[in-house]
């Protein structure tokens, strides 16, 4: 399992540094746009879709917002993040309530509703953050806080994990791997402040923007967590051998991405 998830890291991580520096800013779109696309295809086995042609009719449905979030990003940027952050403050009660408020979302209306709420901010956030004049490294701190977060949980619990996080929504998760997720990200915010240039002092807001872009991606995991327990799958799909599918990879993104361009934007950067 560890094998198969290091090769398969070893592979994403270069595309998508490839991708971030040097694609033009509409074929980077797109890529990110189909790597949205899939997540929502497997979004769709979450809402339990069971034609091919419903799966298809929501997967061009999130590509069409995604067209209009493009028209309507130049002057409604923070509008956007706002909603998605909104969306994933209220996705931290819904988790924290899981498995008594599933009523509230566990439709396939409501489901399909969220799905939108948490893909296509994802798609605007990077995007967004990309055209930033330092957007290609910003979008490298942000891939270093959520993979980091990630790493150090996965170590520090497999480690030191005994006392669960969250075991309703997953198991696997322990407090352990929160404080080992904690260190990681304000490592990698240390080593990184010297070449991020924001436009204000934020020697110490550097590392409250690590814990809260942590927090969100926990939130992120938890979230994709507590949608597939509920429907009773593991893994949102397979095609990445020893992460699952697309989905699975993203999840925490999905959380962070948005939160973090909202950020950006209110330190006016």
């Amino acid at each position: 399992m560890l094998k198969s998830r290091i090769a398969t890291a070893l592979v994403i991580a270069p595309l998508t540094l490839a991708a971030v520096f040097f694609l033009p800013s509409q074929a980077f779109a797109l890529f990110m746009a189909l790597i949205v696309l899939m997540a929502t295809w497997e979004w769709t086995a979450m809402m339990r879709l069971v034609s091919r042609s419903q799966r298809t009719v929501y997967v061009l449905s999130v590509l069409c917002a995604i067209v209009v979030v493009q028209k309507a990003l130049p002057y409604y940027e923070q509008i956007v993040f706002a909603v998605a952050a909104l969306w994933w403050l209220a996705a931290t009660g819904l988790v924290m309530l899981y498995p008594r408020a599933c009523f509230l979302w566990c439709g396939r209306v409501s489901k399909g509703v969220v799905g939108f709420l948490v893909l296509v901010p994802t798609w605007a956030a990077i995007v967004y953050i990309r055209e930033l004049e330092q957007g290609p490294w910003l979008i490298v701190y942000l891939f270093l806080m959520v993979w980091g977060a990630d790493t150090g949980a996965y170590f520090a619990g497999k480690r030191f994990g005994k006392r669960k996080l969250m075991p309703r929504v997953s198991p696997a998760k322990s407090w352990a791997g929160i404080g080992g997720a904690t260190v990681a990200v304000l490592l990698a915010s240390m080593f990184t402040q010297p070449y991020l240039h924001f436009s204000q002092d934020l020697s110490f807001g550097i590392y409250l923007l690590a814990v809260v872009l942590l927090f969100t991606s926990v939130i992120g995991d938890l979230t994709e967590s507590m949608f597939k327990r509920q429907c009773g799958i593991k893994d949102s799909g397979s095609i990445l051998p020893g992460h699952g599918g697309i989905m699975d990879r993203i999840d925490s993104l999905t959380a962070a991405a948005p939160v973090f361009a909202l950020c950006l934007i209110l330190i006016g950067q």
